[in-house]
């Protein structure tokens, strides 16, 4: 799925193997919601995501389940994995 989204916090340098994350608002978004999108194989910070950027983001969802042993007890998580990314509009430098 592509969707256009502006970018709310900005990449840090990746850090071990853990996959690298932004915070965006989908353009359009009446809620004007944040959501964590993950980038395994891309990385946002080599390609430029920047604070204010509007890029196109084609996104994955990915599903972890999660039991407690204790209490047996299921939680589900989706995450939103970015496979490709491309600017629509770029702040000046």
């Amino acid at each position: 799925m592509k969707l256009q989204a502006r970018i709310k916090e900005g990449a840090d340098l990746k850090q071990g193997n853990k996959p690298q994350s932004v915070i965006v608002r989908f353009v359009d978004d009446k809620e004007k919601q944040r959501f964590e999108v993950l980038f395994y194989d891309l990385d946002p910070y080599q390609l430029g995501i920047r604070l204010w950027d509007i890029w196109e983001l084609t996104i994955k969802w990915k599903s972890e389940i999660f039991t407690d042993p204790k209490i047996e007890v299921s939680y589900y998580f989706t995450h939103l994995v970015c496979t490709k990314a491309k600017p629509i509009m770029q702040m000046q430098k």
